[in-house]
């Protein structure tokens, strides 16, 4: 059954995610981070209204607990990444308030990290979470109807994932992708690419341009046939789905996306064998069905790109102006269509439950389709108006006015979302290609003239001898934030700059964030340089980047510099009065315990450990 796979892949991407956060937390909003959760307004809320107009986040009670709020933080993550450890080795735990425990701890913690929700995964993670949440509601063991409404919208979040990323990337005045070329330069641009995408940067261009159209056929095409309920092209949407993002975790570190989309497309897979009569007219259909369906998608794609006129001229047919006008349209029958596929189904869940035997048995399945049903249909109604939007700013289908106020209602929370973006800040990263991308490399020296020694991230790649990594499920989170700030000023960067601060600082757990070889106890001065990146060729030798400097971001700097000083008094970190400390308590003391044990390592490879772990107690038992 697809519930047991989702459910137990659900638990797996949340580990990652909360071992993610907690090896970063100390340098990220610790008291002397980059971004003091202190320094937030976490007041007890005095009503409901107040807890959901302010920050939505449990660590707001943190005072209850007698925590201050960073350990507050740390505890919440602590809970999440156990709970998610249990649940994986025991599956008897595979339960709901185990899952509802997560969301609602993966939600307080990135309502408190900067840099964490402007992510798309992010997003994708608290809405798929909640989902899987719904998914695990069951008043009877062996019930189903109330699943198949959650699996439904499981395949309708993959839908408006995947299309909303690929028109996105078609309606981006960007040529790279019309003409099929962007795979030529598509790795140059990304953050923190793999070892594989370098070696895939120098294959032919005809490989790269092939690579290119399955990108667009992925994402404009095949997610059309998530919501046609035949079983051959479940199947095959399911085995599509799954090559696609494994791929895509070979040749780049997306943190938990390529392996949360993943574990979603097993509610792409049919439900279980049909019953042993079934005629042979149904298979005979299913079969006759499902080739005509991708006869028609084969026959769409080759004239999309223009293959009669042979595949050394493969781009795009359509003039971009055209394929916006067609995409309103699609946009708008899909909207028509999704919304009675939606009733329908949730009309045939309901009576199924009331054919179910036994009085008490078709109580129990009537009332969990109800009530899964209910706020199902609430999460679908607030997903049509961003998607309605998807090609127009202006939404292409006139929508009632409660779907408007279900999205405003629900997007604080990250339930209805727009996921044309990866980053709902920069707009273009990972979506626009260009031949090169701009990177800042801090510099650090002990003397002001020099002689300066480069302060590498762990994961963004910056000396060109550097090779790039592998991080699986991991989100550097202040290393990605120092790759998009190359295209804002200093001002207008503040993790950045108290980066920089913390750094001239000497601050230990913001100095774990970087490679500081040379510097035992970190530099006097800093120095920003900006410089574009592209991938090397095999003949500038021992080599994977080619960089060339632009400018100087940030002159020589040291604590005391007037620019920085004046910017830290603005954001808060100095000038502040700090609150009396709480006292120490065995809950704090535990924490801090635990942390000098298990540090701030650079990479998950002891979570991936655990993991193992996890598997063999979950086969033992």
């Amino acid at each position: 059954m697809f519930e047991n796979a989702v459910l137990f892949g659900i638990n797996l991407v949340y580990f990652l995610a909360f071992a993610s956060l907690y090896v970063q937390l100390p340098g990220l909003i610790g008291d002397e981070g980059v971004a003091p959760v202190r320094l937030l307004d976490l007041s007890v809320p005095k009503t409901l209204e107040d807890f959901l107009m302010g920050i939505p986040s449990i660590i707001r009670f943190h005072n209850s607990f007698y925590l201050s709020e960073y350990h507050a933080a740390e505890l919440s993550v602590l809970a999440g990444l156990t709970l998610s450890f249990l649940s994986m080795a025991i599956p008897q735990l595979l339960g709901t308030l185990s899952l509802l425990f997560q969301w609602i701890s993966f939600f307080s913690i990135v309502k408190v990290c900067p840099g964490v929700a402007d992510w798309k995964w992010t997003s994708l993670l608290i809405e798929a979470g909640f989902l899987c949440f719904l998914l695990s509601i069951k008043l009877r063991k062996y019930s189903r109807s109330a699943s198949m409404i959650v699996a439904w919208l499981i395949k309708w979040l993959l839908f408006r994932e995947a299309v909303s990323t690929g028109f996105a990337r078609l309606a981006n005045d960007n040529y790279f992708w019309w003409d099929l070329s962007a795979m030529e330069h598509y790795f140059s641009t990304q953050i923190s690419p793999t070892p594989a995408a370098y070696y895939l940067s120098l294959a032919p261009s005809l490989v790269l341009r092939i690579i290119s159209l399955f990108f667009i056929v992925m994402e404009i095409f095949i997610p059309f046939l998530f919501l046609i309920p035949v079983r051959e092209l479940q199947i095959f949407s399911f085995f599509a789905k799954v090559m696609f993002h494994a791929d895509l975790i070979v040749i780049g570190n997306h943190g938990i996306y390529n392996l949360l989309s993943i574990v979603l497309s097993f509610a792409l897979l049919p439900e279980p064998k049909r019953c042993k009569g079934s005629p042979v007219s149904h298979r005979f259909v299913s079969v006759a069905t499902t080739v005509a369906v991708l006869t028609v998608l084969f026959y769409g794609v080759w004239v999309f790109f223009g293959f009669q006129e042979g595949i050394e001229a493969m781009r795009i047919t359509i003039l971009r102006k055209e394929f916006i006008d067609q995409a309103k349209t699609v946009n708008y029958y899909t909207v028509l269509i999704v919304s009675s596929f939606f009733a329908l189904n949730l009309l045939a869940e309901m009576f199924r439950s009331l054919s179910t035997r036994g009085c008490m048995n078709r109580m129990l399945d009537f009332t969990g389709v109800a009530l899964v049903g209910l706020m199902g249909g609430g999460l679908f109604a607030a997903s049509l108006a961003p998607f309605s939007s998807l090609v127009d700013s202006s939404s292409v289908v006139p929508l009632p006015s409660f779907a408007h106020e279900l999205t405003a209602a629900l997007k604080p929370f990250h339930l209805a979302n727009d996921y044309r973006f990866f980053h709902q800040k920069e707009k273009d990263v990972l979506l626009k290609v260009d031949r090169q991308r701009t990177v800042l490399v801090l510099e650090g020296a002990m003397n002001e003239n020099g002689p300066w020694k480069e302060l590498s991230f762990h994961h963004v790649p910056s000396t060109p001898e550097k090779m790039p990594s592998i991080i699986p499920g991991h989100l550097p989170v202040v290393d990605f934030e120092a790759a998009l700030s190359g295209e804002r000023t200093f001002e207008n960067s503040p993790i950045v700059a108290t980066l920089v601060y913390r750094i001239l600082t000497k601050e230990k757990e913001v100095l774990a964030l970087l490679e500081l070889s040379g510097f035992p106890i970190g530099p006097k001065f800093v120095q920003i340089r900006k410089y574009t990146y592209e991938i090397s060729r095999p003949l500038n030798g021992p080599r994977w980047w080619k960089r060339k400097l632009q400018n100087i971001y940030l002159p020589p700097t040291q604590a005391s510099t007037p620019r920085l000083t004046q910017l830290m008094t603005k954001i808060g970190i100095v000038g502040k009065r700090r609150g009396r400390p709480l006292d120490a308590n065995l809950v704090s003391s535990l924490l801090d315990k635990l942390r000098a044990m298990v540090g701030q390592p650079a990479n998950l490879n002891g979570f991936y450990v655990v993991l193992v772990v996890a598997f063999l107690v979950n086969k033992i038992f």
